[in-house]
């Protein structure tokens, strides 16, 4: 096809085109920006939030809304004491909402994307399709009084695989939260003992399946649906 044949882009999808490219400069800018200030110092950085990180679709990363991060931050606060190591896996919402709003040093990420390691020593590179191999892991087996999972994609392999890391990291008594989606209630029940709850997950740009969240522990805010 010749040049002059190729189609055109309407103004509008010409406009909106240049405006996402442009939003995408602006956030990898900022995002350099942070790495500088975290590289320089890390403590005494200005808080980070989520508008840093751009989702990654190619990732499945959809991010929480805020009343849903608020919510989940707020579980892992109030089910823990100073002192006990609390876990997100593939959260990172809520884990940066968690550090924003509670002073707790033993709050970890668990990630496959690299950029959350400007949280440095609180990062854990994370793939779930290798469930107990990451950095640190024989000192962090059997650690975790509070873990939050929420697996990057909706099939059974990935749940029974992020299950697996969730028992490897598991202390006696830990209390767990899965969000992920409504067909997963059965499989979630089996593997762990999380039964579905009251709570419904939100994420910012929607998502077309059904969210639940599970729990192996009731609380005042968080309660088990009967059957």
């Amino acid at each position: 096809m010749d040049s002059d044949d190729a189609p055109a882009l309407s103004a509008d999808t010409l406009a909106l085109l240049q405006s996402f490219l442009s939003e995408k400069q602006e956030a990898e800018e900022r995002f350099a920006q942070l790495q500088e200030a975290a590289d320089a110092d890390f403590q005494n950085a200005k808080k980070i939030d989520m508008s840093y990180f751009q989702e990654d679709w190619q990732l499945s990363q959809f991010w929480y809304d805020d009343a849903t991060s608020d919510f989940i931050a707020d579980r892992a606060f109030a089910n823990t004491q100073d002192g006990d190591h609390i876990a997100f896996i593939s959260s990172p919402t809520a884990y940066v909402t968690f550090r924003n709003k509670y002073e707790r040093s033993n709050a970890f990420v668990f990630e496959f994307d690299q950029r959350f390691d400007v949280f440095r020593d609180q990062f854990v590179h994370y793939d779930f399709n290798h469930p107990v191999e990451f950095a640190r892991a024989q000192d962090m087996k059997h650690k975790f009084k509070f873990i939050v999972a929420d697996p990057p994609f909706l099939n059974e392999d990935c749940l029974a695989q992020t299950m697996e890391t969730v028992k490897f990291l598991a202390a006696e008594g830990a209390k767990v939260m899965i969000d992920t989606g409504a067909v997963m209630e059965d499989l979630a029940l089996k593997l762990i003992g999380a039964k579905i709850t009251n709570f419904r997950p939100a994420h910012k740009g929607g998502l077309a399946n059904e969210f639940r969240c599970y729990a192996t522990f009731n609380d005042d805010k968080l309660t088990w649906l009967s059957k």
